[in-house]
């Protein structure tokens, strides 16, 4: 047994301590919301400036194609450069197989013109203006290509191709293996170029354009690339079409902030990035995918894991649907936090050593008048009412002691016991059962016997003098003794000792019908058979004063009583749909009924609930536990 100064000793210490843990919890939980919302709040603001950069950029590049194919030199260079494409000298010189190869390509060019014009623009050769054996497309080249160099380098495009209504490239401005291929041949027709090209043959009126989003481009040596691409008009026919190829650097540039993320607000762990609706980047991460490798395209699969905390924000980019996600590790973010709660861990072991101090210094001065007082207690338990404390002290111990010393007193006085009075109460509930039984002996087999010889008198007197007068009398007679016969059996639980439990509620459901109740559902669960016999008795006089209490009160039409027999207890339910009362009104609890029926309950020490409202009827729940 722990003693009273260990008690007070711990109570003390796990006060101090539930105190520091409400205030640090609720302190911790008030900071990490604070933190999570201003990092959401900061991650928001993130989102929002790039968004507006990418989608600047990306409207830029829509304003310059459509500026670019509307510029008459445009036009004509396509013309020029389309009339000039029949006259290019044929080529088979082999060694463009290998710059094939050097590309991962299983196929080259089979015209022969495109391979000539290939050999004369090695790839990524934008300064060459007129290589030697072009013919006329040497000459146009050297007279278009400078200002359109100019356009491409001043902007930031990867390229600027030029497509006649064939599909045919007739020109580009860095020279991939793209230039001289037609896109409704060979590998192309797949490709965005390929997609962009039809789609901007497809449109309309001018001043329009088509996007293309990133896919791997051969060209590029798979590299991702996005097309713009609008058409080219003369005198309201399409003549060809403009593309622009955009590469994902600048993208990555406005994204990254030229990696300065921590001072762009995104500490050591976050960073921001474009994803399309496919699940795939369209922009690299901070830590990209590997040495050597792009992340653009790969899947981004993390978009709902916990570990990180995130903005997002939809881009308005017409073509395309991207999201634009800014994010940061929890772990960071909510480092000020961890921070806070080891503070308070080291807060709350001091004061635990100081409470416990302070506890011991405070039992030190209470232990002994405590130990006293719980010494007198051990003898008034023994029955040695005349245990007495001394009044040493003028506080609220000596209080204590002095209420002590009178309750010592008052029960030399007053000995009775609640156990003893719970014995005196089942005295009396026996002496009532067994009272009850010779009173239905007694109307059994005398007042019964009388009322019968009084009818058999007055059955003689009808038949020597018939009249209205005596077959009324002979009928009221037996109604009485029916009366007295009901009045015998419902006293006497005879019922019950023959034939159990169930049976004896089921006759009282009959009979409470009988005299003109409404018929009662009746459900048993379980066998009852082994109930111990005053668990029987008292659940049977409770069944017996609920269907009177009915009867009496509740002007009911519907009557239902569960009786249920579970592991280790019976539960007992008594339910009409009646007028039911307002148990709060204790005017409405004074009769003897309900007042009988819970002290049964507490004899068995079981449980007794009413649950009624007035209008809505009225339940009676009790529940007796009992074991084998």
């Amino acid at each position: 047994m722990r003693s009273y100064q260990t008690r007070l000793q711990a109570s003390l210490v796990l006060l101090g301590l539930a105190a520091v843990a409400i205030t640090g919890w609720e302190s911790s939980a008030t900071a990490t919301a604070a933190l999570r919302d201003a990092t959401v709040e900061r991650l928001t603001a993130i989102t929002e400036t790039k968004g507006r950069q990418v989608e600047r950029y990306f409207q830029d590049l829509g304003n310059h194609v459509l500026a670019l194919s509307s510029d008459t030199s445009t036009l004509e260079a396509l013309e020029n450069f389309a009339a000039a494409w029949p006259k290019i000298p044929p080529e088979s010189g082999a060694a463009l197989d290998e710059v094939y190869r050097s590309y991962g390509a299983n196929w080259v060019p089979r015209d022969l013109r495109t391979r000539r014009l290939q050999m004369a623009f090695p790839p990524m050769s934008p300064h060459l203006l007129n290589p030697p054996g072009l013919g006329p497309y040497g000459e146009a080249h050297a007279r278009y290509h400078p200002n359109l160099h100019r356009y491409q380098s001043a902007f930031g495009f990867y390229d600027t191709l030029l497509i006649d209504t064939t599909g045919l490239v007739v020109y580009s401005v860095i020279k991939e293996i793209d230039l001289g291929m037609s896109l409704r041949a060979g590998p192309y027709p797949e490709t965005a170029l390929a997609q962009v090209f039809e789609r901007a043959l497809r449109l309309p009126e001018p001043e329009t354009y088509a996007v293309a989003d990133y896919q791997p481009y051969v060209p590029s040596q798979s590299a991702p690339a996005a097309f713009y691409a609008a058409p080219l008009w003369r005198r309201g026919v399409k003549i060809g079409v403009l593309a622009i190829q955009v590469s994902a650097a600048e993208l990555n540039r406005v994204m990254t902030g030229g990696g300065r993320w921590r001072d762009e607000g995104l500490g050591d762990s976050g960073q921001a990035y474009i994803v399309g609706t496919d699940g795939r980047l369209r922009s690299e991460l901070r830590r990209g995918a590997g040495p050597g490798k792009s992340a653009i395209l790969t899947p981004r699969a993390t978009l709902q894991d916990p570990a990180f905390l995130r903005s997002q924000t939809a881009l308005r980019i017409p073509g395309v649907s991207w999201v634009l996600v800014a994010e940061i590790e929890a772990r960071e973010a909510l480092a000020p936090v961890r921070r806070l709660e080891t503070k308070l861990m080291t807060w709350a072991i001091i004061l635990a050593v100081l409470t416990l101090l302070a506890a011991w210094l405070l039992a030190r001065r209470v232990i002994r008048p405590v130990q006293a007082l719980a010494e007198a207690a051990g003898r008034i338990s023994g029955r040695d009412f005349g245990a007495r404390i001394p009044v040493t002290v003028d506080d609220e111990i000596g209080a204590l002691a002095a209420a002590f010393n009178r309750m010592a007193e008052n029960l030399q006085t007053t000995t009775v016991s609640k156990q003893e009075l719970e014995a005196m109460a089942g005295r009396l509930i026996t002496v009532q059962e067994e009272e009850r039984t010779r009173i239905a002996r007694e109307l059994h087999d005398d007042i019964t016997q009388r009322l019968a010889a009084l009818a058999i008198e007055a059955g003689k007197l009808q038949r020597v003098a018939p009249s209205a007068e005596a077959e009324r009398l002979k009928t009221a007679i037996m109604r009485v003794s029916e009366d007295v016969r009901d009045l015998s059996r419902s006293l006497h639980r005879t019922t019950l000792d023959d034939q159990g439990l169930t049976v004896a509620i089921e006759s009282e459901c009959r009979a409470f019908f009988e005299r003109g109740g409404p018929p009662v559902t009746f459900t048993p669960e379980g066998e009852f058979d082994d109930v111990p016999r005053d668990v029987q008795l008292a659940l049977y006089r409770i069944v017996q004063e609920g269907l009177r209490n009915m009867e009496r009160h509740a002007g009911a039409d519907e009557v239902s009583i569960d009786l249920v027999r579970g592991q280790g207890w019976i539960d007992l339910r008594l339910c009409d749909n009646g007028r039911g009362f307002d148990i709060t009104d204790r005017r409405s609890r004074r009769g003897v009924g309900l007042a009988s029926m819970e002290e049964r309950a507490q004899l068995c020490h079981g449980t007794f609930a009413i649950h009624s409202q007035p209008g809505q009827g009225t339940r009676i729940e009790v529940r007796i536990p009992i074991s084998k």
